[in-house]
């Protein structure tokens, strides 16, 4: 009897330790990594604000290639979510919840096998000496007690910096657009978004308007193709005037500052009236076909003008003194802002269905 009075103590004092332990042991656990990338802050940001390109080197996206994924909304915004379905592991899903642009990107991640309590992911840039950025990728989560006692045993440090050499490796080996590529890349990025967001959409969801003083799907293309045409025009005018490039210490905000401000749909503008479109097309594909007959001669204009030229020349805008190029870079920046507001709509409780 004595013999099992102190294997039962005993047993009792392996129980008690563990748990009088988690006692001092945070809830909250972090995993970090950290990575030097030789490449400016700008195009390493612009690379990993877009969830999609962890495909490319996250430890766990590339361990199960035969994962299933899908998507919602527009990557690299606000919003939008990336979910998957493995055998390997698990069911879960991941929504970009905030975005400092050329500064730091949050998500939510969802393990659903655990529980639909979000852990906390990120990524954040800094600026280093000799044209180099130090990336930051980490998670933080909450375990309850007694289970955050597991934290002391385990952490993700690990793999999260054999993807942040992964990244490195990617990052590196891309050639840096020039400003010409840039601009026609981020055209075609607007208009693939802009395509995706109104494939297969009906004439009654073309039109519908989830409120009085809403614009329809109808009328935001329009009024998309109107300011590109209008705003175009002023560039071209703009060109025939000497170069002034005296104002260019006028310009206050960043070719990154003047793309994030007007994707900003938390700040609203009236569009003059001449802009407010009446809502003419009962069809995407038919409005899509004028908007890219309408960008042909934009997109000749970025590549056959030298980038001087563009730079050369400030003019006033909303934003303040902007040269050419930024003009251009808005005017891309305003067809992304747009597809925000269409996805917007499509959300409403009574969108209707196909």
């Amino acid at each position: 009897m004595k013999t099992l009075k102190k294997i039962v103590i005993v047993l009792l004092i392996l129980i008690a330790i563990p748990l009088i332990v988690a006692l001092f042991v945070p809830n909250e656990s972090i995993s970090e990594g950290q990575v030097v990338i030789n490449k400016p802050k700008q195009e390493v940001f612009d690379y990993i604000k877009y969830l999609k390109n962890q495909d490319n080197f996250g430890v766990w996206q590339l361990s199960d290639p035969e994962m299933n994924t899908t998507e919602e909304g527009q990557d690299g915004t606000v919003g939008f979510k990336y979910s998957w379905d493995s055998k390997k592991l698990g069911k879960g899903a991941q929504v970009i919840t905030n975005i400092v642009e050329g500064e730091r990107m949050e998500s939510d991640m969802f393990f659903y096998d655990f529980d639909d309590t979000p852990s906390k992911a990120y990524f954040t840039v800094e600026e280093q000496p000799e044209n180099q950025t130090l990336v930051k990728w980490g998670i933080s989560w909450d375990t309850p007690y007694p289970w955050n006692i597991m934290s002391l045993f385990y952490n993700m440090d690990k793999d999260f910096n054999t993807g942040l050499e992964k990244l490195k490796e990617i990052v590196e080996s891309q050639e840096s657009p020039s400003e010409t590529t840039f601009a026609i890349n981020y055209y075609g990025e607007t208009l693939k978004n802009i395509e995706k967001a109104v494939a297969g959409l009906s004439k009654e969801q073309m039109h519908f308007k989830p409120s009085d003083e809403s614009w329809s799907i109808s009328q935001c293309l329009e009024h998309i193709i109107l300011t590109e045409n209008m705003i175009f025009g002023m560039i071209k005018e703009n060109m025939e005037k000497p170069e002034n490039p005296e104002r260019r210490e006028e310009i206050k905000f960043t070719d990154k500052e003047i793309m994030a401000r007007v994707v900003d749909r938390t700040e609203k503008y009236k569009a003059p009236e001449m802009l407010i479109a009446k809502g003419k097309y009962d069809d995407a594909e038919t409005a899509l076909k004028d908007l890219n007959t309408q960008r042909e001669e934009i997109l000749s204009f970025i590549q056959n003008t030298p980038i001087n030229d563009l730079r050369n020349r400030v003019n006033d805008s909303p934003a303040g003194a902007a040269d050419t190029y930024q003009s251009l870079l808005f005017l891309a920046g305003h067809t992304a802002r747009h597809t925000l507001q269409i996805e917007e709509i499509k959300t409403a409780s009574n969108f209707p269905k196909n």
